[in-house]
């Protein structure tokens, strides 16, 4: 066993490292397999439309091997798979058609749905904010794609209406103005509605929101932006007071971070002085401004909480 074991890891990496995540007894496994893939120049990616499945599976084109959706809070296999399907079965160009798709031929709830705009997983269509508005607008303004009428109230005076007006008739028989608009072509309305929330400028949540909305709904810290200017900025996982040997006197406090723009964890020491000033608790998020490193133990000695 220990041979194939070698054998596969050095030959077939990609399929090796896969079945290793796959089997991962805990997390510490999982930390492993992703550093190890990392070395060798192989990226875990975060679960995607188009690419996940319910578990880790690799692109031997791209060289990657994307997350899986079944070890998400609320999200299974079943429902992974149908994910999967309709994304390579349905052409999407926007993310209206996506919702179609989802509402249509799939059992994800809205519940769920939410979840994995915050976890990123429809990047592709848009930012969190753009997809969470849209998301409301098809499932609650109008009634999953299938709404006849809409009422001026959620209409007029909004960046929508000259949008609604285009595809939709608002006067009675009569040549008055009525309490409601009557949809004509309620998909080509909900395409420019998109087109149009897209066009407003909506900025991005930041990467420390985007990590604690991950870690919130999914259960566990795992959200990585991959970019260089989010290194330092670190997840705190857990936060322990450290007390000397001698006198069993606590002095400081072990701090376990991992950082968002790389998934690497790290365990720093602060000192009660410099931890006092501004005192952090798991689930913070800070930006690490200095630390030294003594030995083999790394010490913060300033760093800002920005969550």
């Amino acid at each position: 066993m220990g041979y194939l074991c070698a054998y596969y890891r050095y030959y077939h990496p990609l399929e090796f490292i896969t079945s290793f995540l796959n089997n991962a007894a805990n997390e510490d496994d999982i930390k492993t397999g992703s550093e190890y893939a990392g070395r060798i120049g192989i990226q875990v990616t975060m679960p995607k439309w188009g690419v996940s499945r319910g578990n880790y599976s690799f692109d031997t084109d791209k060289n990657t091997i994307a997350k899986g959706l079944s070890s998400i809070k609320y999200l299974g296999d079943k429902v992974a798979d149908e994910l999967y399907r309709v994304s390579k079965e349905k052409q999407c160009k926007n993310f209206v058609d996506v919702l179609y798709a989802i509402d249509r031929d799939t059992s994800l709830d809205t519940r769920q749905l939410e979840i994995l705009i915050k976890i990123d997983f429809f990047s592709e269509f848009g930012n969190q904010r753009e997809l969470l508005y849209i998301k409301d607008l098809f499932y609650d303004m109008f009634k999953r794609g299938e709404a006849k009428k809409i009422s001026r109230n959620y209409v007029d005076g909004t960046k929508l209406e000259p949008v609604v007006k285009k595809y939709a008739v608002g006067v009675t028989k009569n040549g008055g103005e009525a309490k409601s608009y009557t949809l004509l072509d309620i998909k080509s309305l909900l395409d420019e509605c998109e087109t149009t929330i897209k066009g407003a400028g909506m900025e991005d949540l930041d990467e420390a929101s985007k990590a604690k909305n991950f870690a919130d709904v999914a259960g566990y810290v795992g959200y990585v932006s991959g970019r260089e200017e989010d290194k330092r900025k670190l997840y705190v996982m857990d936060v322990h007071p450290l007390k000397r040997r001698s006198d069993n006197k606590q002095f400081g406090y072990s701090v376990i971070t991992k950082s968002i723009g790389s998934g690497k964890e790290a365990r720093f020491s602060i000192v009660n002085r410099v931890y006092e000033e501004t005192p952090i608790n798991k689930g913070d998020v800070v930006v690490c401004l200095s630390y030294i490193r003594e030995g083999k133990y790394f010490k913060m000695t300033k760093y800002e909480k920005i969550m």
